[in-house]
């Protein structure tokens, strides 16, 4: 134990003076470390603006230690299984029970399936990375135990696994126009040849001018407001204006973040599939509005994203368990809207696949056509008759026309997951 206590103080030294746990908090959680773990770090950790103890991060569990343990304090215990609690001054949770670490108001919580602790981090930037690095290496941790799996975060989810590398993007698909008849006036303008739009302009100017003078200068100063109004630099300030609550979504790094993420990563890439822009999704195109749906899942993140603002950092006391409930019950609703994300999601590999069936259709077609050829070919060189083989490739390409039937029918399928209402607070 002492030299378990040793290591750690040793690690805590290299923190700065202010941000540096007491010695006697560090001796404290020493016997909860396990041998042959190598120490991340040790950090001041925060509960309240009085009360403060010492946490270290080590390769395979969080530990939390204080000496002379308080209100919050003996609360963690209290929450936590026994088999977290060591002692009555120190609490090891390994990693692997660490199911997310979600950013607060005021710091970091590190969830846990019994617990969420609530760390103040704002004013130590280095534990705040240092405990939020953790949230992806425990969803590594939980790919392989099913039981787990269904605890906090549904990881057999689709939407789980769509991170993008430059991280996460929402964005919506489409925008308000500041004003439908004024919009469309602008465009219909824009879409009249330049050469006409200076005739049309001068000759209703000189007229105006001519026989009510003041209404030609009026006229001038409108169409000007006009085309300021509904110009692509005006729209995309709008646009830029708008993408104000999505923008600190997408940083939040909620279930809810994830899943409108996803969403949205996902049709982008439908979109971007040849076969969405095919005939052969014609009918598809014209019942299924995407950018609606992905529209409709920000929205119901937006009003999960607010309602966990509203609840703010964990009290104390006996509203701990009610702020723990409704923090489970907004976990619950992120994750039946990740059910939409994920039919979006299962919508776009339909797409993929589609898109390499009719190119293997395209090619088939192009050898059906080369195989009369050689039929032909065939017949006149032999002497018995003999015909090439053209029912091999015929057959092949009934069957990948049939494929081509089957995913569509398929796409049509998965779309009924987005009609069903999901409930967010």
């Amino acid at each position: 134990m002492e030299q378990a206590a040793e290591l750690l103080w040793r690690a805590a030294l290299r923190r700065p003076w202010t941000k540096r746990p007491l010695k006697t908090d560090v001796e404290a959680m020493a016997a909860a470390l396990p041998p042959g773990d190598v120490i991340d770090g040790v950090f001041r950790a925060r509960w309240a603006g009085t009360s403060s103890g010492a946490l270290a991060i080590t390769s395979g569990a969080l530990l939390f230690g204080q000496a002379r343990p308080r209100q919050h304090f003996t609360e963690l215990l209290r929450l936590a299984r026994p088999g977290h609690r060591h002692s009555p001054h120190a609490l090891a949770i390994p990693r692997g029970d660490v199911r997310k670490v979600s950013r607060t108001s005021e710091g970091v919580a590190v969830h846990t399936d019994d617990q969420v602790i609530a760390l103040l981090t704002m004013n130590d930037p280095e534990l705040r990375t240092a405990l939020l690095r953790l949230s992806h290496r425990a969803a590594e941790n939980d790919v392989g135990n099913p039981k787990s799996r269904t605890r906090v975060l549904p990881h057999e989810a689709l939407w789980n696994t769509r991170y993008p590398h430059g991280g996460n993007r929402i964005e919506r698909r489409t925008w308000p126009a500041p004003a439908g008849a004024l919009q469309d006036a602008g465009d219909a303008w824009r879409r009249v040849p330049p050469w006409s739009q200076w005739a049309l302009a001068v000759g209703v100017f000189v007229g105006l001018q001519t026989f009510v003078a003041p209404v030609g200068v009026l006229f001038a100063i409108l169409l000007l407001t006009l085309l300021g109004l509904t110009g692509e630099a005006a729209v995309e300030r709008r646009r830029l204006a708008l993408t104000g609550p999505e923008t600190e979504l997408a940083e939040a790094d909620w279930i809810e973040a994830r899943v409108a993420g996803a969403a949205c990563r996902a049709w982008e890439e439908t979109l971007r599939e040849p076969s969405w822009s095919s005939p052969a999704l014609d009918a598809t195109r014209a019942a299924f509005d995407g950018d609606h749906e992905v529209d409709a899942v920000i929205d119901l993140a937006l009003r999960i994203h607010d309602a966990r603002t509203q609840l703010g950092a964990m009290p104390t006391g006996p509203a701990r368990v009610i702020w723990q409930q409704q923090w489970t019950a907004l976990d619950a609703a992120a994750e039946r809207l990740g059910q939409r994300a994920d039919a979006l999601i299962r919508h776009r590999e339909q797409a993929a696949q589609l898109s390499r069936e009719l190119a293997q259709l395209a090619e088939l077609e192009r050898f059906e056509r080369s195989a009369l050829v050689v039929d032909d070919l065939t017949i006149a060189t032999s002497v018995g008759g003999e015909r090439a083989g053209l029912s091999p490739v015929a057959d092949d390409i009934a069957g990948t026309r049939a494929a081509v039937r089957e995913l569509i029918e398929l796409m049509t399928h998965t779309r009924a997951p987005l009609a069903t209402p999901v409930d967010a607070p």
